[in-house]
C-alpha cells in the first residue's frame, strides 16, 4: 500500500474546533465495523483448549489479529499506518472500540481505549536455571501515520501475576514527536513472580477516548526464555511493505483500454526489506505476475536477482523492479498478482536449548518474505485496493463530494460503485451525480437509496440507465440531503487525495486535507449499454422507487426474480398489464430489495427497490 505522510494531523485542527465552526467540512473519520464482519473474524472471543507454551511471537504480517495469540479489545491489524515498520503489519490501538465506534461520544473525554492481551502461556514448569532467562521484546511507534499521542496519553504493558492482579512493568507517555517516524525495540524481563500455568501480558493505552485519535503501534512481539537483556536480534529476514503499484495511482484498470493501450498503464514496482539479525547476510528477490484464480505464471519481473551490495546487519535498503514490459492482456476480464518475494535462507525459529539445537516449526521467519498484491483487470478504474482503512465524508446538506477521473478516448460510463461504510445509513437517500467539469451543471443525476451489504468492504453498484458518452475527465460522486456525515471507505494504501474535489459552500474545493483514495469507481463500456427502440426511448421502466404496494415492471424481459434485504428469493404475487407485469409488494417488510431481470439466460438488469 504506497506511503503517506499522516492519517490525522492535518484534519485534527478541524475535529477540535468547536461545533459550530467544524459545520460544512470534508473529513476523515473512524469506520463503524459491521456486525457480522467481527463475527465471521472471531476476532476476539476464541476459547482455547489450553495455555500455549513458549516461545510466543507475531510480527502481525498476517490479515488480523490472530485469535489463537491474542485476546484483542479494540486493536487491529493494519499494513498501511506503520512508519519504517520492521515487518510488513502491526497493531493499532487509538480511540474507537471494537464495533469501530468511539469508546466516548463527549469530545474530548480521556479514558483507557484499546487493549490488546496475551492468550495464557505456561511458564509454571521453568527450571530454576532458566527462571531468570524469560524476557519479552517488542518494538513500538507513537502516532505512526495516525495521529500522535498527546504528553498526558500513554501505553502501558502489564504483567498477570499468580495472585490474578495486572501489574505494571513498562509504560511510555506522549508527545513524542520524532518516535512518529521509526520504531523503538523494548526488552522487559518477566520476573520468576510471575512463571505461573496462565501468566498473560497485555499493551493497554490511554487517551482521547471519541474517535482514532492517541495511536500507539505494536509490532514483532516475541517470548522466549534463555534471553538476555541484550537478545534483541532475529535470524530473520522481512519485506515491510506492500507493492508498490504497478499502474502506479490505479490498482485496476478496464480490460478494453488496456487492450487499446497495453503498454501504457504498465511501470516499475517496488518494496523495501529489513534484516532483523546483527549479522550481513546475501539476499535475492523475485518478481512475478501471476493469474489470481490458480497462480499460472503470466510474467517474470525479476528472478533470483541479488541484492549488491550485500545486505548488511539491521540493514533496510529500498529497491525496485525491472521495467514492466511486454506484459500479456488477458483475453477476458480477470485479476492478476503481483508477488514479490525474498530469498534469504530464513527458516523456523532455532535456539539452544541445553546445549542443544531446538527448532519451532510453529515460529516460521518466512512468512513475511513475501507480499502479495491483486491488480484488477476488469470493467473500472479503481484507485482503491478495495479494503477500508478509515472513511470519509461532508457535513452539508445539498453539499457535493466528487472524485476524478481521466480517459483518454470516449467511453460510456455504465456504472458507479461506492463503498459507504457506516451501517446506520442504509436505505438514505442520495443524488448519486457525473459531471464533466466542475463549474457547470451535472451531466446525469439519479435519486438512488445507500443499499445494505453483507461486510465492510462490500461495495454498491449503481447502474447508469442513459447513455452516457465520456471523454477526457470526468467527475463521478454525489449530492447528499443531511447534515450528518455521508460514510464513504477511504483506503490509506496510496494518496489520490488530490482527485478528491468537494463543494460544501456553493464552490469546488479540492481536497488538501485528507490523504488516501475514495473509494468510488466508474464502470466503462466502449459499447452504448443502453438499449433504445426505434424512437430513441430507453427499453423498460420500474415505478414507482421507492413503492409501498403496487410495482410497475416494464420492458422485454422474460423472467425476473426478486430479493428480499436479506438476500432471499421471494415469490410475489403479481398480474399481467398491456405494458408489463405489477409486483405486490403489501405486507412485505421495509428496505432494499433486489430486482433482477432476464431474457433466457442473460441477465438484463439489476435494479434497487426501496420498500416503504
Amino acid at each position: 500500500m504506497g506511503r503517506f505522510k499522516s492519517i490525522l494531523n492535518k484534519f485534527l485542527l478541524v475535529l477540535l474546533m468547536p461545533p459550530m465552526l467544524v459545520y460544512g467540512q470534508f473529513q476523515q473519520l473512524p469506520t463503524p465495523i459491521w456486525e457480522n464482519t467481527m463475527i465471521k473474524s472471531g476476532a476476539s472471543h476464541r476459547i482455547m483448549e489450553g495455555p500455549l507454551k513458549l516461545p510466543f511471537w507475531d510480527d502481525f504480517s498476517s490479515s488480523g489479529v490472530d485469535s489463537t495469540k491474542w485476546i484483542s479489545e479494540g486493536a487491529t491489524q493494519s499494513f498501511t499506518v506503520g512508519n519504517s515498520a520492521p515487518t510488513l503489519g502491526v497493531v493499532l490501538l487509538d480511540g474507537v472500540d471494537q464495533s469501530g465506534r468511539p469508546y466516548s461520544n463527549v469530545q474530548f473525554e480521556q479514558g483507557f481505549t484499546d487493549r490488546i492481551t496475551s492468550q495464557p502461556i505456561d511458564l509454571s514448569a521453568l527450571p530454576p536455571t532458566e527462571s531468570n532467562t524469560v524476557y519479552l521484546s517488542f518494538f513500538w511507534q507513537a502516532g505512526g501515520k495516525g495521529e500522535l499521542p498527546d504528553p498526558n496519553d500513554e501505553i502501558s504493558l502489564q504483567f498477570l501475576n499468580p495472585e490474578g492482579f495486572w501489574l505494571p512493568v513498562w509504560e511510555k507517555s506522549g508527545g513524542l514527536t520524532a518516535e512518529q517516524f521509526f520504531f523503538t525495540q523494548e526488552i522487559i524481563q518477566v520476573d520468576p513472580e510471575f512463571h505461573h500455568d496462565a501468566f498473560q501480558f497485555r499493551f493497554q493505552i490511554r487517551g482521547r477516548s471519541s474517535g482514532p485519535f492517541d495511536s500507539w503501534l505494536l509490532d514483532y512481539v516475541f517470548l522466549n526464555k534463555n534471553r538476555t537483556p541484550t537478545d534483541i536480534n532475529f535470524q530473520d529476514r522481512a519485506l515491510t511493505e506492500l507493492n508498490a503499484r504497478p499502474f502506479e495511482k490505479y490498482t485496476a484498470v478496464p480490460l478494453f483500454v488496456l487492450q487499446k493501450n497495453p503498454n501504457g498503464f504498465w511501470n516499475r514496482t517496488a518494496n523495501e526489506f529489513k534484516n532483523l539479525d546483527n549479522t550481513f547476510r546475501a539476499m535475492e528477490y523475485s518478481i512475478e505476475i501471476r493469474e489470481s484464480s490458480d497462480q499460472n505464471l503470466i510474467k517474470s519481473i525479476n528472478s533470483n536477482t541479488p541484492f549488491n551490495p550485500v545486505p548488511t546487519a539491521q540493514e533496510r535498503r529500498s529497491f525496485n523492479s525491472n521495467p514492466f514490459s511486454e506484459i500479456p492482456v488477458p483475453e477476458n476480464e480477470t485479476d492478476y498478482e503481483l508477488v514479490t518475494y525474498l530469498v534469504t535462507g530464513d527458516d523456523a525459529l532455532t535456539v539452544l536449548e541445553n546445549g542443544q539445537s531446538v527448532s519451532y516449526p510453529d515460529i516460521d521467519f518466512r512468512i513475511n518474505d513475501t507480499v502479495r498484491t491483486i491488480i484488477s483487470i476488469r470493467d473500472y478504474f479503481a484507485y482503491d485496493d478495495g479494503s477500508v482503512d478509515y472513511s470519509a465524508g461532508i457535513n452539508q446538506r445539498s453539499g457535493m463530494l466528487a472524485t476524478k477521473y481521466e480517459v483518454d478516448d470516449p467511453f460510456y460510463l455504465k456504472g458507479i460503485s461506492i463503498n459507504f461504510t457506516n451501517f446506520t445509513q442504509i436505505g438514505r437517500v442520495i443524488d448519486l451525480t457525473v459531471w464533466t467539469d466542475l463549474d457547470e451543471e451535472p451531466v446525469y443525476v439519479k435519486e438512488v437509496f445507500i443499499p445494505d451489504k453483507n461486510e465492510l468492504n462490500e461495495f454498491a453498484y449503481f447502474e447508469i440507465d442513459q447513455n452516457l458518452l465520456l471523454d477526457s475527465t470526468f467527475y463521478i460522486g454525489f449530492s447528499q440531503f443531511t447534515n450528518d456525515f455521508v460514510y464513504v471507505g477511504l483506503d490509506k494504501t496510496f494518496d489520490n487525495g488530490q482527485e478528491i474535489f468537494f463543494n460544501v459552500a456553493g464552490a469546488w474545493v479540492q481536497n488538501q486535507t485528507v490523504e488516501g483514495s475514495l473509494m468510488m469507481r466508474p464502470h466503462l463500456s466502449v459499447l452504448a449499454p443502453v438499449e433504445l427502440d426505434a424512437d430513441g426511448v430507453i427499453r423498460g421502466k420500474v415505478y414507482p422507487n421507492p413503492v409501498t404496494e403496487r410495482l410497475y415492471v416494464e420492458g422485454d424481459f422474460e423472467n425476473f426474480e426478486i430479493f428480499d434485504p436479506m438476500g432471499r428469493l421471494l415469490s410475489l404475487p403479481m398480474e399481467e398489464y398491456e405494458k408489463g407485469k405489477i409486483i405486490n409488494f403489501v405486507g412485505q417488510q421495509k428496505g432494499i430489495y433486489l430486482l433482477k431481470t432476464w431474457n433466457g439466460q442473460k441477465q438484463q438488469k439489476s435494479i434497487r427497490i426501496l420498500v416503504k
